[in-house]
């Protein structure tokens, strides 16, 4: 009997830490709330507790090619910490590791799992993701899920952001024609839903990623005619159900009222459900064997004729090839033709909607600093000194430029020697659809904020990490590495708590301040201040509640948080703000206020609360300016 209990212990312990890395990246997808950093310290606790036990208990195997790779990443985070120490946004920097902190974590869990089989793996993904275009479909069928669709009807749930969740579609297409010949009916359905969610997110580059990897699977599959017709089903009924929902007000325009999201939703279900069950019967009675390879070859040249004569009508159109390059150049580049509305129509357009000057921007914030770059995650503070036009942002939209303007050209080797050693690590065991689905994930980070969001990378490190490792070592750990393991998820805990604890307090302080305790909200501010002392809002609120008899104090405080980031308008507006109210100091108030007005011309905007301290600093100074 003990015997078996022993035998039956290596099991138990091999099935949990499966369980609970699929646990990890179910959580990931569902209910990391878009870039929440709150979600995010749940999430990462989480994973550092997961690989922390598991690294003490029995350290995976790691060959050099995983060493290589986790010392990159790992050298990679440390360079984004150290930012800090010179970021002209220090608190962001400090958020902005956390992030890398946990993908780390991540990784270290996926080692864990080094032992799974790559089938088992690639099984595990599509249930995931099948489960995330479920769940993301469902909100709107049923509005309640998700009422802020009644503002903007763009895709997005449960990810926060649209491009994201056509990114997971787009990485979703290999693994589901894979999975054709193994489960066909649910490969189909898995492509069917792909497609029907990578639409009504309006997302070109995500609908692009999902054709390349399509047809980049089909060109690597020997057996690729056995595929062709139901992925060609699954597509062209999910195209179909698509469409039907952009007709549907309820479903794709903005500004919806409830009923009418209520009544579209049900019609969107029913379509839905009926596209379903018209792919199942088409691969039982339609499509049931081989495509012919003649008919394969007709389909592709009549396909390729259709796309040479629209391109040729455009060409045309346009006036020739050169005239034709030069419009489209200028509507990619073109400023006065910037966003492009969050519409269906968006999809033929082929205007970069503002990311050539956010990439103008992160260049530029480079060249100033090619070294070290402007500090982890700070481009937000950059684009607001940069920009031309109310709009704000806080990533240039491309991850690989963002580390170079963020971390200059030391970070960004860096990262350049993460992908390189993932590549390496991965190559032998790593099967063809989660390769063509990491190669998407990769793409995509090139033009969107993918390192922001922890539903994608996540996930894509735990895989790296699984396929980077073998087997796991058959001894357990010394207590040296245990120790070791424990020390380290302490400092990532800690890492991650702080921020976290500093944001509740902060909360906390607002809500003593809107019931009158000003003692409680100055104990809650200071509470937030120690636990991140690089953030400026607590200063700011500790600066305000300071009494009156303390004004010297006050104003130290407004100057301190000014001096920790230069750069930031806001922080030189509440200083003038503080002088001009309370000092009664224009002379000063004039000088801090114009300061933030050159740092940032549009919180100054005509109406608001700082472009009327503004002018009242002005006209105080020189009456000859009073309107």
């Amino acid at each position: 009997m003990l015997a078996s209990r022993a035998m039956r212990r290596p099991a138990v312990r091999g099935a949990l830490l499966p369980a609970a890395a699929a646990a990890l990246a179910f959580t990931a997808l569902l209910f990391s709330d878009g870039s929440s950093q709150s979600r995010l310290f749940w999430i990462g606790a989480a994973a550092v507790v997961i690989a922390a036990v598991g690294w003490g208990a029995r350290p995976p195997a790691l060959p050099a090619t995983a060493v290589a790779f986790f010392a990159a990443l790992a050298v990679f985070v440390l360079w984004q910490g150290a930012s800090i120490a010179w970021s002209i946004e220090p608190s962001r920097s400090w958020d902005y590791a956390n992030r890398g902190l946990v993908y780390l974590a991540f990784a270290a869990v996926g080692a864990l799992l080094g032992g799974v089989a790559a089938r088992r793996f690639t099984y595990v993904a599509a249930g995931l993701l099948a489960t995330l275009f479920v769940w993301a479909l469902a909100a709107k069928v049923i509005p309640g899920l998700y009422s802020d669709y009644g503002r903007l009807a763009r895709l997005r749930y449960p990810l926060g952001y649209w491009n994201e969740l056509a990114l997971l579609a787009a990485a979703s297409v290999p693994i589901g024609l894979w999975l054709l010949r193994r489960a066909r009916v649910a490969g189909a359905l898995l492509l069917y839903a792909a497609v029907v969610v990578v639409v009504l997110t309006y997302s070109r580059v995500g609908i692009v990623l999902g054709v390349l990897a399509a047809l980049a699977f089909l060109a690597l599959d020997e057996r690729r005619l056995e595929t062709i017709g139901p992925w060609a089903l699954a597509w062209i009924v999910g195209g179909a159900v698509a469409g039907a929902g952009l007709l549907l007000p309820g479903v794709s325009d903005d500004g919806q009222a409830h009923h009418v999201r209520v009544d579209d939703g049900l019609l969107f279900g029913a379509a839905l459900v009926v596209g379903a069950a018209v792919v199942w019967l088409g691969l039982r009675y339609v499509v049931t064997r081989a495509v012919s390879r003649s008919v394969v070859r007709a389909v592709a040249a009549l396909l390729a004729a259709v796309i040479v004569a629209g391109l040729a009508a455009s060409v045309v159109r346009a006036g020739g090839p050169v005239d034709f390059l030069r419009d489209r150049w200028h509507e990619f580049n073109n400023p006065s033709s910037a966003q492009v509305g969050n519409t269906p129509g968006r999809i033929a357009s082929a205007s970069s909607s503002n990311l050539w000057r956010w990439w103008q921007e992160a260049w530029n914030a480079f060249v100033d600093h090619p070294a070290q770059g402007t500090g982890a995650g700070s481009f937000g503070l950059t684009d607001r000194v940069e920009r031309k036009s109310p709009l704000a942002v806080v990533e240039p939209h491309s991850t690989p430029l963002q580390f170079l303007s963020e971390l200059g050209i030391v970070g960004f080797l860096l990262f350049a020697a993460v992908v390189a050693t993932a590549v390496v690590a991965i190559r032998r065991r790593a099967t063809i659809p989660l390769a063509l689905a990491l190669a998407v994930c990769f793409l995509h980070s090139v033009v969107d904020i993918d390192w922001d969001y922890v539903a994608v990378q996540g996930p894509l490190f735990l895989t790296v990490g699984a396929f980077a490792t073998g087997p796991p070592a058959g001894r357990r750990a010394r207590w040296v590495p245990t120790a070791g393991a424990a020390v380290c998820a302490l400092a990532a805990v800690y890492s991650l708590a702080s921020p976290w604890l500093s944001s509740h307090r902060l909360s906390a302080a607002y809500d003593d301040l809107a019931r009158g305790n000003l003692i409680g909200a100055r104990d809650e501010a200071r509470a937030a201040h120690s636990f991140n002392p690089l953030a400026e809002e607590p200063v700011w609120l500790m600066a305000a509640l300071t009494p009156d008899t303390e004004k010297a104090r006050a104003l130290q405080l407004y100057r301190d948080a000014r001096d920790r980031e230069p750069k930031n308008a806001e922080a030189w507006y509440v200083l003038g703000a503080f002088e001009l109210h309370q000092l009664k100091r224009p002379r000063d108030a004039y000088r801090d206020l114009n300061q933030a007005y050159t740092y940032d011309r549009y919180i100054f905007t005509p109406g608001t609360q700082p472009g009327r301290d503004l002018d009242r600093a002005r006209c105080l100074v020189d009456p000859s300016t009073c309107r």
